[in-house]
């Protein structure tokens, strides 16, 4: 995708049917400011001619107008910016808004494949310069070159031949400036890879703390974060160099507009051609047109930077995300709506009912799953057990829609999960797993992240379900009790209660326990089991189990 191409897209889609808002806050604040700076120098223009006739009338009238026009176009230009700063703020927040919401869109095989760090360096750098593409530097760019335009016209008419000799030279310096443009870009998607690198790096640090501390690993992640560090220190050394640049060849030709608007008006003003009015107009405004010009010189490359993130972001806003249903080819499609129609005249099928399921997650290596059957009763509970890399977590991984299926279907009530959707599968399944994942904020919205709108009084009752709500009462601010990244702060068996009163509050027909006790000692187990006990009760289980406790409380145990 091209630069222009992937900049149109941006627009379309970050800012809408409000672009022309967005756009033309930027032009009405051009076009005042720039008109501020031509109503100054014509007021010199006028003080010249005054000076020259050696009068004071019409002084007075000057001044009063002056004031008039220049405290209209400061209200209007004030107004424009507020409206600008509002809409530039709204694009920033909806390119955050945008990355978050599509990972929330992505299939579960992206984390499997991808390091958080990636995902990271996305939602903070990327972010930030793509944001900032609305946020300045579109307002960088545009804002100079209608500026100019609005200071060369009255240049023009005071001197075209001093004029010409000015835009001459600064379009030399533009077009050196442009020349930046492809190393900015490159080095902007360079800056972004190291980005990613060392937030990697960070992560996996932080996520690894206690083995950081403990193992001989400690010398080698210290090492290989210094290398991220110092190359993403390298490649930002390296876009400072080209800054540099750029501003030294700016402040240089500055200089010599400066002296070449001098040799000019020298000539001009001996040849007749200028007044010195003219040329103390022209000067005035010449200071911000020049400035003008360096600053369209200075921020193309600059928005290049940036739009080579962009680039890279819609590679991660380009991924195929997670379906609203995994559908399987045609042939198998029809043959689903036809077991589907066969199924519909059995008055109690079966809750869930794997049939000839394969599946594997990669190909051409071995299946994981191959013709794998399974058909589980209403209120029933099934202990699946088996030696591992069998495909245990795998089949909860399926039957919560986290990969599609290769062969075979999954039946939920007699319909297909084709048929019902993701949505509609996750909404009837409770899942518990071996490490459930506790939020960062208190155990009260721990636990009601189980039922949406969910009543104090009935997060209690979901507590006392699962033998949590005594402990909770013994925490520090009772169910206001932050738990800690992760549920640091809590015990395994303390986290997998709270995670058991979350699924008993969601109250879904099938529950799927993935090892839950496994990681417990004898009275969190104790503790914990009671409570499973309870959330089994009139629901469908399914029970990922090594523990011979666990096995001894289903109803089916089944080998792998």
């Amino acid at each position: 995708m091209s630069s222009t191409n992937t900049l149109f897209r941006l627009i379309k889609e970050v800012q809408g049917k409000r672009a022309w808002i967005y756009f033309g806050c930027i032009i009405a604040m051009a076009i005042f400011e720039g008109t501020f700076g031509v109503l100054g120098s014509l007021v010199i223009k006028e003080l010249f001619a005054l000076a020259e006739q050696g009068t004071l009338e019409g002084l007075l009238g000057l001044l009063v107008r002056t004031l008039v026009i220049g405290t209209v176009i400061v209200v209007l230009s004030i107004c424009a910016t507020v409206g600008y700063n509002d809409e530039a703020k709204r694009a920033e927040t909806k390119v955050n808004k945008m990355i978050f919401m599509k990972a929330m869109r992505l299939p579960m095989s992206y984390y499997e494949n991808h390091h958080t760090g990636d995902f990271m360096s996305r939602l903070t750098h990327d972010s930030m310069l793509v944001g900032g593409i609305f946020g300045s530097r579109l307002r960088r760019t545009l804002m100079p070159i209608l500026m100019t335009i609005v200071c060369i016209i009255p240049m023009f008419c005071l001197s075209f031949q001093v004029t010409i000799g000015l835009l001459g030279l600064n379009i030399v310096l533009l077009s050196i400036n442009m020349l930046m443009v492809r190393p900015m870009k490159k080095v902007g998607k360079q800056e972004a890879l190291a980005s990613k690198d060392l937030t990697t790096k960070i992560t996996n640090i932080l996520q690894g703390i206690e083995t950081l501390k403990i193992f001989s690993a400690k010398e080698t992640i210290i090492r290989e974060y210094d290398e991220a560090n110092k190359q993403y220190s390298k490649v930002q050394k390296k876009s400072g160099c080209y800054g540099a640049i750029l501003s030294a060849f700016n402040t240089a030709f500055n200089f010599l507009g400066l002296l070449l608007f001098l040799a000019l008006g020298i000539y001009y003003i001996e040849k007749g051609i200028v007044t010195l009015g003219d040329l103390a107009a022209i000067y005035t405004i010449y200071g911000q047109f020049s400035w003008s010009f360096l600053q369209i010189g200075r921020y193309i490359p600059n928005l290049a930077h940036c739009i080579a993130t962009a680039e890279r972001m819609y590679e991660f806003w380009d991924l195929e995300e997670e379906p609203v249903a995994y559908l399987m080819g045609e042939a198998l499609e029809r043959e689903s709506i036809k077991t589907n129609e066969q199924k519909s005249k059995i008055q109690n099928p079966p809750m869930v009912s794997f049939e000839n399921i394969t599946f594997g997650y990669e190909e051409g290596k071995q299946k994981i799953l191959e013709d794998f059957n399974l058909s589980v009763e209403k209120g029933t509970s099934v202990a699946i057990t088996g030696e591992s890399g069998r495909g245990k977590s795998t089949l909860a991984k399926l039957l919560l829609g986290f990969y599609p299926i290769e062969k075979g279907n999954i039946y939920i009530d007699g319909q297909s999960v084709s048929e019902l959707g993701l949505e509609k599968i996750r909404d009837l399944i409770a899942y518990v797993p071996q490490e459930p994942y506790l939020y960062d904020v208190s155990i009260l919205e721990n636990i009601g992240y189980g039922k949406k709108g969910a009543t104090f009084d009935e997060i209690v009752v979901a507590a006392k379900a699962a033998n949590a709500h005594e402990f909770i009462l013994k925490q520090p601010n009772g169910y206001d009790t932050v738990v800690g990244e992760r549920g640091s702060k809590l015990s395994g068996g303390e986290k997998q209660r709270i995670a058991i009163a979350r699924a008993i509050l969601k109250n879904a027909p099938i529950l799927l326990l993935d090892e839950a006790t496994s990681a417990l000692d004898n009275e969190s187990e104790y503790l914990v089991q009671e409570a499973i006990g309870k959330l089994m009760k009139d629901r469908t289980t399914l029970m990922i189990a090594h523990r011979p406790s666990t096995i001894a409380t289903a109803d089916v145990k089944v080998v792998m």
